[in-house]
This record gives C-alpha cells, structure tokens and sequence, in this order.
C-alpha cells in the first residue's frame, strides 16, 4: 500500500512540473520600454498594408476573398482603438493591396480639396474619402481586369498619380483628370517619378515610363515587377524582380535606358525602401542592404523571410516575419551599410505578417502601430499606462485552466494522502484530460512529423520539373482547368506556410478559416468548389495544413474535390 502511495505521489509531482509547459506561452513583447495600449480584432478579414496616421486618428484597410468573410473596409480610429467611421466596398474581393494615403487640405491650380484618405481597391475603385467624416468626396473608375488597383500610388503637391491593373492615371487632388495611358497587366506595382516621367513595372518583367503625351515599354528581363521602383542618384532606378528561380535585383539607367544585374535573390520580393543612403530589399530568404551611389553593390546580407513591407521604426530597420510564428525583425543599420541582427519581437497573438508598421512621436512618447493578415491590431507606447483597457486581450483562459489543473492535482494528492485511491484516480484522469485536450495540437503535429517522415519526396517527383527544383519544397495547385506549379520554395515549416507563399509567388488567393483543429484552406483563386484536399510526398494530409510538417524538398499538391 505505502508503495502504492508513493508512486502515485511521484506522478502526481512530475505531472504538476510539466504543467507550466502547458498552461499557454507568453512570447515576448516589444522592448520593455513600450506598453501595449489596445488590441483591436477586426475578425475574419485581413489586414496587408500598414495603417497610417494623422492629427486626425489612424485609418486602417481591410480585405477578404468573400462577403462570408467580411466586407473589404477603410476604418478611422481615434487614438484609443474607437470607430469613428468605416467605409465598406462589398465590390472588392480580390487582395486589396494598395496602401492608404493620407493628404491634408489644400488649393492650387487644379482647385481645393479637404483632409482626405486616399484609396485604390481592387475592383477598380479609386476614391478621395473625407478624413473628418468618410464620405466620398470624389472617385475615379478605372478599368478591371481580374483586378484593378493594387499598387501604390505617388503623392505630389496637387496631384496623385494611380498604378492602374493596365496602365497610369494622374489625377489632380480634386478629381479632374490630367492623363490616362495604358501599359502592361500589373499587380502590386507601384508610381515612381524620375526626371520628366512616371516609372511603373508589369507582370511581364517591363518598365514603363509615363508622361502627358505617351507610355513607352522597356524591357528588363522575364518576370514580375512588383512594387515602385527605387529612385537612386542620377535619375537612376532599383528593380527587384520576381522570377521562376527566385529573383534578380537590377539597376536601370534612365538616361541610356539600360539595366545591370546587382545580385540574384531568393523568391517572392517584398517592397523595398531606402535608409541613410542605402537600398534595403528584402525576399524569403534574405534581408540585403547596398549601396548605389554610382553602382549598386551588396553591403550586408542576413537570413530573413519577409515578403511585405519594410518599415524604418526610430532609427531601425523593422518588418515582419511572413512565417506562421509571426513577429518582426529588427535590424541597426551601421555606417557602412552592415545590418546588425538585434531580435525578432513577437507578440501573443502572431501570424503571418506582410504589412509595415507605422510609427510617431508625440509629446516625448512614442508609439508603434501593429498589424497582422490574421487583421489584429496593436497599439504600443512608451506610455506606462495603457490608454484603454476594453479590448486589452486577457489571458482569463490561461489562467483558468492552470487554476483547474492545480485544484485538480491538489484534490488527488489529499485523496491518496486519505488512502482514497479510486477517488484520487479519478480526479488524476480528468486533470489527464484537460491535459491532452490543451496539447492537442502538439499531438498531431508530432503525428503529422512522423507520417511525413516516412514518405520519400521522389514518389511524387514529376520529371518534367526543372532540376534546379530538386531539394526544395514544391506547390502544386490542381484546378479542374490548369494545373500551377511553384518549385523552388526554401525554409517553410508547414504545408499552409509553403501553400501560402506559392498563392502569393503566382498572384492566387487563398481563404482560410479557423477552427478546432486548426487552419483550412476553403478556396484557392476564389474556387471552393466541394474543397480542396492536399497530400505531402503522395500521402494524404491527415491534419490541418497549419499541423502538417514539411521538410526541406517536401512536395504538396492541392487538388480540387
């Protein structure tokens, strides 16, 4: 009996140890200086571009692949996370991407206008908002071809020139148009304007310059230009293009209209900026900074995924981690262009991430907007003291259960004490269960390890694939028209991490919703059809995407029910 005792008190002891293993992490917050204000959820939607500011509030937009998920919207906050209004466009359901601008009134030549937001969406859509109120001062339709506006647009003294899906709009600040020329299909291209023209990219690897009377092509090299090119000295620009292989930085002569190849890069560019005299780019491989004083040459490389935007946050180079633990890289720039790795800040409630972050100081404090595609919100401060408490997340649940668990464990322990084994077996099982329904997703994920481990990724092998693919990662969308294929992926922990960067590299949609047992894939391209089902390696996925381990040179292929 006494042995009894004691080994039922020895398991009770190891499991109250490792019950702080489980009663929910806390990741680290930004640097102890600042205090989160509030967290706002904006729900099913998502969130990609960063949120701007003004005296006026902050203004956010949001997007969705379907009205069941939420109507694509442009919000204004006032500074302690309350609605002042919202814009709704239930037209928009193709990846808003292009990002909000704010302009403060004026006059000039073209007329008056007042405190705007300006905003592109994807069905065409341009419209001058009202920062005071949000109605529609004026829009503007522009053609649509799959999708309309989803690049960046350029802000002069009394104009706003507008990346359209096919061409340049230029519009004075009151809405009257000044020019509109077509160019090449575009996605997330953006407006720079060099000497006399407006520089603009295409789908097909072409630069475009733009003025009153023509738009003329020119051609850089096969792939994707997507983002505004970067003005560099001498009316030169910076062009990282996307290709089948990963991707190429070039430097384009304006004046005698040829370009020179920088360095090769990983895939899926993000939006590059510039800082203290350097070029800072970034793909899913590297974060890189150079410097193009004459000609553009590599200073410093680091290993770092992020495929969104990048942000210059008091004197640091941050941006997000497009990786399923989310968070944000933050990097010092030295004077000679190395980047110095500091820390990846995550926060509780991360995921994938692609939008910048936007950033001010007022009255010696400083603040830090936050946001996720997963469209959560955050307000940082080196205030102390939080402005709003209301929708400060909590972590009640946690608490909760680590209170049951301990209860639990004590009123087993008083049991056996009492010689009370069936009761003490009782209450052990219970807390048993709590335990493994709280590491239930640990659980599958090892399972997933195991199963996938076992699947070689040559039986699934297509030997029309290029051998440069051998030994990454490979995405396959099957639709019931055309197959898509992206090789060449690296570094993705997951088949929803791998599958999500795919979608992005080829310019498809994927929806996804939350439930139990982690994240679906309900639609690719806009197609749900009766599902999509995936297999890594030929083996069927027995979890949820977000579960399914992926190992370096692991091949998924989606297929639609």
């Amino acid at each position: 009996m006494n042995e009894m005792r004691s080994k039922l008190l020895v398991l009770v002891v190891i499991t109250a140890l490792y019950l702080p293993l489980v009663s929910g992490e806390v990741n680290q917050t930004q640097e102890e200086e600042f205090t989160q204000q509030w967290n706002l959820d904006f729900g099913e939607v998502y969130v990609s571009t960063n949120p701007i500011s003004s005296d006026l509030g902050i203004f956010v937009r949001t997007s969705s692949s379907s009205l069941a998920q939420g109507i694509p919207s442009v919000y204004s906050l006032n500074f302690v996370g309350d609605e002042v209004w919202r814009v709704e466009n239930p037209n928009s359901t193709f990846q808003d991407m292009a990002p909000l601008e704010y302009v403060n009134s004026g006059a000039g030549d073209c007329g008056s206008w007042p405190d705007m937001v300006l905003v592109g969406w994807s069905n065409g859509l341009f419209q001058a908002l009202n920062a005071n109120t949000g109605t529609i001062v004026w829009q503007h339709q522009t053609e649509v071809n799959s999708w309309g506006i989803t690049g960046s647009m350029l802000i002069e003294d009394e104009t706003v020139t507008i990346p359209t899906r096919q061409g340049i709009d230029k519009l004075c600040l009151n809405g009257a148009i000044q020019f509109s020329h077509e160019t090449g299909l575009s996605w997330r291209n953006g407006v720079t304007l060099a000497g006399e023209f407006y520089w603009a990219g295409d789908e097909e690897g072409n630069l475009w310059s733009v003025n009153n009377q023509s738009a003329t092509k020119h051609f850089i090299a096969e792939g994707k230009i997507r983002h505004a090119p970067i003005l560099l000295a001498d009316d030169n620009l910076l062009i990282h293009l996307q290709t089948d292989s990963g991707s190429t930085i070039y430097q384009f002569n304006t004046t005698s209209e040829q370009s020179s190849i920088v360095t090769h890069s990983g895939f899926s560019p993000g939006i590059p900026t510039t800082f203290d005299g350097y070029v800072i780019t970034t793909d899913s491989q590297y974060l890189r900074s150079l410097s193009c004083k004459v000609q553009c040459t590599v200073k410093d490389s680091e290993t770092f995924k992020s495929n969104g935007e990048i942000s210059i946050v008091f004197g640091r180079v941050m941006l997000p981690q497009n990786t399923v633990d989310g968070g944000y890289g933050q990097f010092q720039l030295s004077n000679n262009g190395d980047l110095i790795p500091l820390d990846i800040i995550n926060y509780v409630d991360d995921w994938y991430g692609t939008a910048g972050i936007e950033s001010w100081t007022s009255e010696g404090v400083k603040y830090m907007l936050l946001v996720n595609d997963n469209a959560n919100l955050k307000m940082y401060s080196t205030d102390n003291i939080p402005i709003s408490n209301d929708e400060q997340d909590s972590d009640w649940p946690t608490i909760l259960v680590t209170l049951s668990a301990l209860i639990l464990i004590s009123t087993s322990s008083i049991q056996l004490l009492r010689e009370r084994f069936q009761s003490a077996f009782k209450f052990f099982i219970l807390f048993v269960t709590i335990l493994l329904f709280f590491s239930f997703s640990d659980i599958i994920e090892a399972w997933s390890d195991l199963v996938n481990e076992d699947t070689p990724a040559s039986d699934a092998w297509n030997d029309d694939w290029p051998d440069e693919w051998l030994g990454t990662q490979i995405v396959v969308f099957e639709f019931k028209e055309e197959t898509i294929t992206v090789g060449g992926l690296l570094g993705n922990d997951n088949v929803l991490e791998a599958s999500i960067e795919a979608a992005n590299q080829q310019g498809l949609e994927i929806e996804i919703i939350d439930s139990s047992l982690g994240k679906y894939v309900v639609s690719i391209d806009n197609i749900a059809g009766e599902g999509w089902e995936y297999t890594v390696n030929g083996q069927p996925g027995t979890v949820s995407a977000e579960f399914s381990s992926l190992q370096s040179d692991g091949i998924v292929m989606w297929k639609q029910l």
